[in-house]
């Protein structure tokens, strides 16, 4: 049985960076990578945005020289399948290999849609480099699209495909689109954005079945509406990758549950990314989050700590998103606010504050200059009452 230094399960960004920090803060020995996908490791952002508009190249986060020369022995389309704490093992298709200590970084995957026809053909998710592809090929021979879901992934595919010249239409359970961040003022401009650039957006409109011989060929409503489509794309959020360590002991809560300096209940054992439900100093309570930032950011933080340096997570979180032009830049967390302001709009620069009790929680900008948007996230991790910001901040450029 191969054993190795640092074993790693999950080949995304939080592996990558934690691979490049790792060797940054001095931790040696060998390093095995064990990825479900075939890819090297990629950013995901562009796959909903400019990758599947065909306007860049695959952006992969470093080349294979990278882990050839920092002694990575990379497993692509090599899934781990258990883990044996109590022997220090991983198992895989290939066999079990030993670790001194496990990082478990194997991410989210698309919740899928349980509903009649959802498993016909022309029906995806999109969540990987060969989805994305997969997506931009369909779309060249589509006329009619449908995106299911009024949260980021779906929104954002749906103005990419618009921009590619389809007839895009949005179904979408809920009153407004991104009504996950919690702000109507938000929702409305949106909704006005999407609708001036021809995407017929549907909401209150929850899926019922899909409709065909054995491609897809309508949606219909629960309230009865039913739209033609050639092109179906879900995005009905993700759920944590971690049927792997069942019955191994690692705590299991809405992902894997860690403390602030990302390690688990088990010795020698730690999370990070998307699937790690971690512990937040600033909130004091567990989270667990989904974008690129938070990736890059736990990936370099728990590579450090992997190497014995001191680290954990003690920063304001933040997440963008980009549609039709307009990128919406999210500080801290907006989900259990009681207080809201909200000023300005897209055109001249949007801002909402997100107060808890007095104090600045989160907040979301549009248009705003990098000195605002650093002056923000610094209040959040100041806890800095939740009228720091004046008016007079909201201005474009």
């Amino acid at each position: 049985m191969n054993r190795f230094e640092l074993v790693i399960a999950g080949g995304g960004l939080t592996a990558a960076r934690a691979i490049r920090s790792y060797r940054d803060a001095g931790g040696e020995g060998d390093i095995a990578l064990l990825s479900a996908e075939r890819h090297l490791p990629y950013h995901r952002p562009a796959l909903s945005k400019r990758y599947l508009r065909g306007e860049v190249a695959a952006p992969f986060v470093e080349d294979e020289a990278f882990y050839r020369d920092d002694g990575v022995e990379l497993l692509l389309g090599t899934p781990a399948t258990g883990v044996d704490a109590a022997a220090r093992a991983v198992t895989s298709a290939r066999g079990s290999m030993q670790y001194e200590r496990l990082l478990l970084a194997t991410g989210a995957r698309p919740r899928p849609l349980s509903v009649p026809g959802a498993d016909l053909d022309g029906i995806d998710a999109l969540r990987t480099l060969d989805d994305s592809d997969r997506i931009r090929e369909a779309a060249t021979s589509a006329a009619n699209v449908v995106i299911v879901g009024g949260g980021f992934i779906g929104m954002e595919v749906a103005a990419s495909l618009r921009r590619l010249g389809l007839e895009v239409t949005v179904f979408h359970r809920g009153r407004g689109l991104f009504d996950q961040l919690r702000s109507p003022a938000l929702s409305e401009q949106l909704l006005a954005l999407y609708r001036d650039n021809g995407v017929d957006v549907l909401l209150e409109h929850e899926v019922a079945r899909f409709g065909g011989t054995d491609a897809v060929e309508w949606v219909e409503a629960t309230n009865g509406h039913c739209v033609a489509a050639d092109l179906v794309v879900t995005g009905v959020g993700v759920v944590p990758n971690v049927d792997f360590v069942s019955g191994s002991d690692i705590a299991v809560d809405n992902g894997v549950v860690v403390d602030e300096r990302f390690g688990t209940n088990v010795p020698n054992v730690f999370a990070a990314g998307d699937v790690a439900n971690f512990f937040d100093p600033l909130y004091g309570r567990r989270r667990r989050i989904e974008h690129w930032s938070n990736a890059d950011y736990q990936g370099a933080e728990v590579g450090a700590i992997l190497a014995g340096a001191d680290g954990g997570y003690d920063i304001a979180s933040s997440f963008f998103s980009e549609v039709f032009g307009t990128t919406i830049r999210v500080f801290g967390d907006t989900s259990r606010a009681g207080e809201l302001h909200e000023v300005g709009g897209l055109d001249e620069g949007f801002l909402a504050t997100y107060g808890d009790r007095g104090r600045l929680v989160g907040a979301i900008a549009i248009g705003q200059g990098e000195e605002l948007e650093a002056r923000v996230k610094r209040l959040i991790e100041e806890r800095a009452p939740a009228d720091s910001l004046e008016r007079g901040l909201v201005k474009r450029g």
